[in-house]
């Protein structure tokens, strides 16, 4: 009987989990046709086929849901700057170009792993006044996230000078230059492309070369 009701509450989880990435997959659709601001919990629920009250047993409100689009992206690239400041915290980069090079992948791998989710992130950094539109609460939240990755991405650049690994150059400049590089590059190629796979690949040659440049530009050894 036990195993019985296990296997139903999974079941359960499971169908919860489904409902909650087709609610999110709306909303990505709908907020970038229609904007954060236009858009209402009626044309989510309605782009995902369901009723509105539904939508709210999962999500109190348009806040919460935006903020469930913002934080993952934020935490995990978050995360991977971690990895790379272990890395130097150890002392284990022997050449600035492998330095360089993981930081390009950052950058690829979130593109890669969640493509929608950078262009809400985009949008939100970009927009003052959808920033003001938010709850306190949710705003602090994304706002916090966002703060501390830059401020670890600016201390792996900072370290890397120490260690003679990249020019002195001012950290936080080149956090902001590498930064706006993805920005616009993953911008003009969603511009050009008409199709996700199009942009994606030649995403790839462009984030290539720009990394030489960059490389070629600031690697001491």
């Amino acid at each position: 009987m036990q195993k019985h009701q296990q296997v139903i509450q999974e079941r359960k989880n499971r169908e919860k989990d489904q409902r909650i990435q087709s609610i999110l997959m709306a909303a990505k659709k709908v907020f970038f046709s229609k904007g954060y601001l236009k858009t209402t919990m009626d044309e989510i629920a309605f782009e995902a086929q369901i009723s509105k009250p539904t939508i709210y047993q999962y999500f109190n409100t348009k806040d919460e849901l935006y903020s469930s689009l913002m934080q993952p992206f934020l935490e995990d690239f978050g995360k991977q700057f971690e990895r790379i400041d272990r890395k130097l915290s150890g002392r284990k980069y022997i050449s600035g170009r492998d330095l360089v090079k993981d930081l390009f992948k950052i950058f690829m791998r979130s593109y890669e792993k969640a493509p929608d989710s950078l262009k809400v992130a985009h949008t939100f950094f970009q927009h003052q006044d959808l920033i003001n539109e938010l709850n306190a609460d949710t705003r602090s939240a994304i706002s916090s996230r966002g703060k501390y990755d830059f401020e670890l991405a600016r201390r792996v650049i900072a370290s890397a000078i120490d260690q003679g690994l990249i020019r002195d150059v001012d950290s936080f400049a080149l956090s902001d230059i590498l930064w706006g590089l993805f920005v616009g590059i993953t911008q003009v190629m969603d511009m050009k492309a008409t199709k996700h796979e199009q942009s994606h690949r030649y995403l790839k040659s462009t984030m290539s070369l720009a990394e030489k440049l960059i490389a070629d530009a600031i690697v001491l050894k």
